[in-house]
């Protein structure tokens, strides 16, 4: 997680204009929560709260007592109008045992390597009476892009993972799934480089391990649109999970 920090400090400025699919998980793990009953919060750690997209729909749907926002990139925190604030590891969480009631995150827990250690994490800052909520992009998410980078050699995504996996490992690391819901949405783009470069501008990007050269990318701009385009609008998909925990008995 921690080689994509500077890919986010570097656009924060630019993140909440393009965040469009980031905007559109953290509104429906809201309205997931709300549908659940969720009214009123106690001691909250959001976890990649960055700018402040899911933490000011927090504030503005929830009664709460304390919320706390967590985030590696310093620029992104910046951005966040929330009092408290803690630049960190979220592999290394800086806190007490049981400080929260709640553990919040959108569109973070798919950088992290090591979700067995995170979840270690979460259940040691996290009290017996503890809820979390997650919203996640999943495998399918970029679809198009992966497979018009395969055809040209240009561009390069995020490795995502199936729900399986992280039901799996909620399990394992004694937590029950109360909720589990999985969604597809797609985005539509005037061009392929408009994409792109809202693309880039989130920060949300993969460094190639290769030399890419102009034709490599005009190639992508030139199949992107020749397999995929939709009445002149360039489609994008993201496939997100929603996620609801508790503790295990006993834990």
């Amino acid at each position: 997680m921690i080689t994509f920090r500077n890919n986010f400090d570097k656009v924060a400025e630019y993140y909440n204009n393009n965040a469009h699919a980031q905007k559109i998980a953290a509104k429906r793990l809201i309205e997931i929560l709300k549908s659940m009953g969720e009214s009123n919060f106690q001691n909250i750690l959001e976890l990649g709260a960055g700018s402040g997209i899911l933490t000011n729909l927090i504030k503005n749907n929830f009664d709460y007592e304390n919320i706390i926002c967590s985030d590696l990139a310093y620029n992104f925190l910046k951005f966040n109008g929330e009092p408290i604030k803690v630049q960190c590891n979220i592999l290394k969480l800086p806190f007490k045992n049981q400080s929260f009631d709640n553990v919040i995150s959108s569109s973070t827990l798919q950088w992290i390597d090591d979700l067995d250690k995170l979840l270690k994490e979460i259940e040691y800052v996290s009290k017996k009476s503890f809820k979390g909520a997650f919203s996640i992009f999943l495998k399918g998410t970029f679809h198009e892009m992966d497979k018009v980078s395969k055809l040209t050699g240009f561009g390069n995504i995020l490795e995502m993972k199936e729900s399986r996996y992280y039901l799996e490992n909620f399990y394992n690391n004694g937590f029950n799934v109360d909720f589990c819901h999985e969604e597809k949405h797609t985005i539509f783009f005037d061009s392929v480089r408009q994409f792109l470069n809202s693309h880039k501008m989130t920060g949300a990007t993969v460094k190639a391990n290769k030399f890419i050269s102009k034709n490599n990318y005009n190639s992508f701009l030139k199949y992107y649109k020749k397999l995929f385009s939709i009445k002149n609008k360039i489609p994008v998909s993201y496939n997100i999970g929603y996620y609801i925990i508790t503790k295990q008995t006993g834990k």
